[in-house]
């Protein structure tokens, strides 16, 4: 089935999940595809390459899990408003790809926060859960990070 693209821009605002959250700024028709990523704004890095580079801690956090590593922005100072997509059980967006292809589960209205379920971003990883720990820097001791029930991307 071919699916139409909604013209609805995404916009960056206070979320009522956590943090930052994604909004439209119209109507959003059931089955449209809505454009929250930019394919070409990630990238694969490796769980070896993740545990020896500076920026372990932000690739942990905010990244994608998968088997053997992480998705990640290329440049968190430049990152598609997809990044900042909050979980939700009952999501108003789903994907039929498990990529970058979103598209309406239901009517959603201007103003409202999309989101979508972290826990099918990955057929292994649930994304929701965070216990993985970030390895301590030197002289540093390891704190565990608290599970939060949604992570802002």
């Amino acid at each position: 089935m071919k699916r139409k693209t909604s013209k609805a821009f995404v916009y960056l605002g206070p979320s009522g999940v956590h943090g930052i959250g994604c909004y439209a700024d119209q109507n959003i028709k059931k089955g449209e595809i809505v454009r929250i990523w930019d394919g070409e704004d990630s990238r694969w890095v490796s769980v070896r390459q993740v545990n020896a580079s500076r920026h372990a801690a932000l690739y942990k956090k905010f990244g994608i899990r998968s088997t053997g590593g992480y998705w990640v922005p290329l440049d968190f100072l430049r990152i598609s408003t997809g990044w900042y997509m909050n979980h939700a059980a009952d999501p108003n967006l789903g994907s039929d790809d498990g990529d970058v292809t979103y598209h309406a589960l239901r009517h959603i209205a201007a103003g409202e926060e999309l989101t979508i379920d972290y826990r099918r971003m990955d057929d292994v990883y649930d994304n929701l859960s965070r216990d993985v720990r970030v390895p301590a820097a030197a002289g540093v001791k390891a704190k565990t990070r608290p599970q939060r029930p949604a992570r802002c991307r």
